[in-house]
């Protein structure tokens, strides 16, 4: 009886004059007269985390600090999960190799794009984000570091419902948003829809400080930089879609998730360049771009019941994504007598624009089929295709006269296609009741090519093909206690501008490009996990090959410039210990520790100086609620993450302490909540670069940067209230089509 009224969010039945029950479910209970209550109230919510057999699910709703935020924002304060806007990275349990999902499809998009899409996605419909460190076999094998699988909120209740919340907000600059749902449910049909609008004025200030050899600048130089950043951010999101069940064996479902982003960003830098004996070079810049993106996901999905404990399902997948991009340059570049430096053909030209447009269409079809043959063993099976085109074009041109010229080589018109081809077959056996094994593999073939339009010659052309393995074993000791064995293989592939040959603008001595020599990264993990009750232990050993690391600083095809680009890392080990301990104090006060952390080695080779480092890191995320007089509650909740290492660049640690407050009107009138982010301004992100070894450019920098938080935390109201019927569930709705889709498009 526990497990059914932890279910229940909140049920009220009462008794009228005549002794009948009324409420929410009075036409399908009957009590006798002699034994009603004259009001119960049942009142249960699930823990904010949650240890699962593939990771860690987080119940986004149950934190106060969630309405108003950004889905990336709740990311940060998560269990593991690391989040640097310096690099445009999310890291869990210590490890880049990440993939997003969005409702069980890939986000098949470049990281940067992703950390993009996330900072602009309202968390209200969010329901759950799922941290898979060791998915099954029915997941695509992408991610070497795990999957994240964002849920979005399903009304499953009968009748017409909704929510509507309002956010607004302050920090260094002005916040709001709307959110919006509506459900209308009848038993065969459910139809929904939401939209969702946010309006985001930001900052952010990086400080570059240090000594690098640079030819464009002459050699050796002791350089102080200084950049700014004032960006703003308008997103759409609608989302529509309905359930239907033709008869009592098949179930269809549709959907189409559209989304719309317009960027503007401000940025105003300067910079100092020291050389020998009394050279000074002055560099002043405003920037200024406009980039906006269009994102549509068409999903239809047929689920059939052949008979008892056997179904088949059909899902399919199209997705279009645009994305154009142009940023105006305006610079001076003097020496110390006021004359211009270099010349008009060279990075730092008085007037540059930089622009990347992409273009990209991804199609998806998938058929699973599963059997239940007996009590004790159960077989999944399946078949997966994806098919991409990508054609980018980017580059970087100054004013020459009244010509804009290109200084440097460009990617062109360059088109990437992708084709890859899954199977998985995974076996489910229960030799007891309190043992169970579940054996599987999945096969992928992948195929990457990738062709210049405007000379036709093939600058790409790679087969893949390997066999990942899946073996997951638990075992109940008595009702609180569980013993849990794992292993799976992953793979990370570059994204499809990871591999181009791009260039793109960062300062007047170095530029962002790809790498067309990067290699997938191939991962090993074995899991123990031991749980008792809410409590949950896991030791992960991980061994890495070729793991990659965004934003490095190497040589390039210009000896007088930087180069930033992604590289393969030799290999890294890993032994992780996670936890996570929820303890309640008293009824009105919970608190929740999680942590993830331990021993980490790794080699680089794409250094000057070859290294080997060994080092520990840990990440802390706590929580703590209040349930406070008067239909008031609290919440405090933070994260500190360890010093760590990025590549060559060696992080500093930091952490950050959020607060909440929410007012519950009652009578279903909604409530108020008011959060405040970064409460001690602690934000600011440090790195050090040349610390660890020597690079190509004898590089000794400090970075820094600060985000908004830093200056002045983030104040946000919000307001939010569901209406409308809140009947008993359906029971029955499928999951929509194709469980994996969408991530590594690539800017």
């Amino acid at each position: 009886m526990r497990a059914i009224i932890i279910s229940l969010s909140l049920y009220c039945f009462c008794q009228n004059a005549s002794g009948q029950v009324t409420g929410k479910v009075a036409d399908s209970l009957q009590v006798p007269a002699s034994k009603q209550l004259g009001q119960v109230v049942i009142r249960g919510s699930k823990p904010l985390f949650q240890q699962r057999a593939g990771g860690v699910v987080v119940n986004v709703q149950n934190s106060l600090l969630t309405k108003g935020s950004s889905v990336l924002q709740v990311l940060e304060r998560s269990p593991g999960v690391v989040i640097d806007p310096r690099n445009n990275t999310i890291a869990l349990n210590g490890k880049t190799g990440v993939m997003v999902m969005l409702d069980g499809k890939l986000i098949r998009l470049s990281i940067a794009q992703v950390v993009d899409l996330l900072n602009n996605m309202n968390a209200d419909n969010i329901a759950q984000i799922e941290l898979l460190s060791t998915p099954p076999a029915n997941y695509d094998a992408d991610g070497n570091a795990g999957l994240i699988n964002i849920v979005t909120r399903k009304n499953k209740q009968k009748g017409t419902s909704g929510s509507l919340s309002m956010n607004s907000g302050y920090g260094k600059g002005e916040k709001a948003g709307l959110s919006m749902s509506l459900n209308y449910n009848r038993t065969k049909v459910n139809w929904y829809g939401s939209y969702v609008y946010t309006h985001e004025k930001t900052f952010g200030e990086m400080l570059a400080e240090g000594t690098e050899n640079v030819l464009a600048i002459g050699g050796q130089t002791r350089f102080s930089y200084l950049g700014t950043s004032k960006p703003v951010t308008n997103y759409h999101n609608a989302i529509a879609g309905f359930n239907a069940i033709l008869s009592p064996q098949i179930t269809i479902d549709g959907s189409v998730n559209y989304t719309n982003s317009l960027n503007y960003s401000h940025h105003l830098n300067r910079g100092t360049y020291m050389m020998k004996p009394d050279s000074v070079l002055l560099f002043n810049s405003i920037i200024n771009g406009r980039s906006s993106g269009q994102n549509v996901t068409g999903s239809l999905s047929m689920e059939k019941i052949i008979e008892k404990g056997e179904k088949i399902s059909l899902g399919l997948d199209y997705i279009v994504y645009k994305s154009n991009g142009n940023t105006a340059v305006q610079s001076s570049f003097v020496d110390n007598h006021g004359n211009p430096a270099g010349t008009t053909d060279s990075l730092y030209a008085p007037l540059q624009r930089n622009f990347a447009n992409t273009d990209i269409n991804v199609k998806v079809a998938k058929l699973d089929y599963s059997k239940q043959f007996s009590p004790d063993w159960k077989l999944e099976s399946g078949i997966k295709g994806t098919y991409t085109s990508n054609n980018g074009v980017s580059g970087i041109e100054n004013l020459v006269g009244d010509q804009w010229v290109n200084p440097l080589p460009e990617s062109g018109n360059l088109l990437i296609r992708e084709t890859i081809a899954a199977a998985y077959l995974s076996v489910n056996i229960q030799p007891d009741s309190v043992t169970s094994l579940i054996v599987g593999a999945r096969y992928e073939y992948s195929n990457n090519r990738a062709e210049n339009e405007v000379n036709h010659s093939n600058t790409l052309n790679r087969n893949l093909s390997k066999l990942f393995p899946n073996i997951f074993f638990s075992r109940k000791l008595d009702g609180n206690t569980e013993l849990q064995l794992s292993y799976t293989r992953r793979i990370s592939r570059p994204s499809y501008n990871d591999l181009a040959s791009y260039i793109n603008y960062n300062d007047p001595v170095s530029v962002f490009t790809g790498n067309p020599l990067l290699k997938p990264g191939l991962t090993d993990n074995v899991k123990f996990a031991y749980n008792y009750r809410a409590y949950s232990f896991s030791l992960l050993a991980s061994r890495d090959s070729d793991p990659i690391a965004q934003g490095q600083v190497v040589s390039g095809p210009s000896k007088q410039l930087v180069y930033i680009s992604p590289q393969n890392i030799s290999w890294q080990n890993n032994i992780i210990l996670q936890a996570n301990l929820p303890f309640r104090i008293t009824d009105w006060w919970k608190m929740s520790y999680s942590f993830a952390g331990g021993w980490r080695k790794f080699r680089l080779d794409y250094t000057l100086v070859p290294v080997e480092k060994s080092y520990y890191s840990y990440t802390l995320n706590y929580n703590q609620s209040f349930a406070l007089p008067r239909l008031f509650s609290l919440e405090l909740s933070g994260y500190y993450n360890s010093l760590s290492y990025y590549g060559a660049q060696e992080i500093k640690g930091m952490g950050t302490v959020n607060m909440g407050i929410k007012k519950e009107l009652g009578n279903n009138k909604g409530s108020f909540q008011l959060s405040v982010a970064d409460v001690f301004r602690s934000l600011t992100y440090r790195s050090y670069i040349g610390r660890l070894t020597r690079d190509a450019f004898d590089s000794n920098v400090n970075l820094s940067y600060s985000s908004e938080t830093s200056r002045f935390p983030v104040f946000r109201l919000v307001y939010s209230r569901s209406f409308g019927s809140n009947g008993v569930k359906n029971e029955r709705r499928s999951d929509s089509g194709a469980k994996d889709e969408r991530q590594r498009i690539g800017n």
